[in-house]
């Protein structure tokens, strides 16, 4: 006979801060994007409303959120996930004026 020993299966690790910021804000990316493009907010007003959308998740974080406020290093607060917000937001802009407005044919 063989001793089973009961171990339970590892638990998940948690979700840290910093991927609940990410995730925060490739969420505001996409749902900006859209937005941005369904408005057909073209050109340098459309960069601008971007970098409004990124420094909106930067307060929300800093005031809105009390449990973001536990984060060690400020720096993070604006620096996770700044690539991946403006190229997915980007990439949501494009396409949905793309969709929604397409050119016209000659």
């Amino acid at each position: 006979m063989s001793k089973q020993s009961s171990t339970q299966a590892p638990a998940k690790p948690k979700v840290t801060l910093y991927r609940m910021m990410y995730y925060i804000r490739v969420i505001f990316a996409v749902i900006g994007g859209v937005l941005t493009g369904a408005l057909n907010i073209r050109g340098e007003l459309g960069l601008v409303v971007g970098v409004a959308i990124f420094l909106g998740t930067y307060a929300l974080f800093k005031y809105g959120l009390k449990i973001f406020s536990t984060v060690p290093d400020k720096k993070k607060l604006y620096m996770t996930g700044i690539f991946s917000f403006f190229l997915i937001w980007f990439v949501f802009w494009v396409i949905s004026i793309n969709l929604i407005y397409p050119a016209p044919l000659p």
